[in-house]
C-alpha cells in the first residue's frame, strides 16, 4: 500500500471501527498528517505575520516576566481548526483498526490519557499484524 492509496483507505473507512488496518495503512497516513500538518502551520503563521488581522481562533501560551516573552503565543488559525475536525474521525477509526490488526481492542485508544499508555499504545501500532485471523476479521495482508 503506498501513500496515496492508504488516505483513501483512510477516509473512505472514516466510519468503520470493526476491521483491521495495516501498519502500512496506519503509518503512511500519519505521515500525510505530519506534511499536511507542517504545511497548514507554516501557511498560517505567514499569513499570521504578513497580514495584520488574520483571524487567530485561539492563541494559547505562557506569560513570561520578562517584557519582551509576554507577546509569545502559539496560535490556532482557521485552516489548522478545520484541519483537526476534518482528521479527528478518520485517525481514531484508523488507530482503532490498527489495534484491532494486533488483536486488541480499539478500545486501548483511552489509554492515551495517561502517560505510560501513550508508550504502550505507540509500541503496539508499530508491531506487525499478530494472527492469520482474528475476530476483527482476515488480515488485510492477506487480501493483498
Amino acid at each position: 500500500m503506498n501513500i496515496k492509496e492508504s488516505c483513501v483507505s483512510v477516509f473512505i473507512n472514516w466510519n468503520n471501527f470493526s476491521e483491521r488496518a495495516c501498519r502500512s495503512e496506519f503509518w503512511y497516513f500519519c505521515l500525510t498528517l505530519f506534511i499536511a500538518g507542517f504545511l497548514i502551520s507554516f501557511t498560517e503563521a505567514i499569513l499570521y505575520a504578513s497580514i495584520e488581522g488574520f483571524p487567530m481562533i485561539l492563541t494559547y501560551g505562557m506569560e513570561f516576566r520578562d517584557q519582551e516573552w509576554q507577546s509569545v503565543r502559539n496560535p490556532i488559525g482557521p485552516l489548522t481548526l478545520i484541519f483537526n475536525v476534518v482528521i479527528l474521525l478518520p485517525s481514531i477509526s484508523v488507530t482503532s483498526r490498527r489495534l484491532q490488526d494486533r488483536g486488541i481492542s480499539g478500545w486501548w485508544q483511552l489509554s492515551y490519557f495517561t502517560i505510560v499508555g501513550v508508550f504502550v499504545i505507540f509500541i503496539l501500532l508499530m508491531l506487525p499484524s499478530k494472527d492469520d485471523e482474528n475476530k476483527w476479521g482476515r488480515n488485510p495482508l492477506l487480501d493483498a
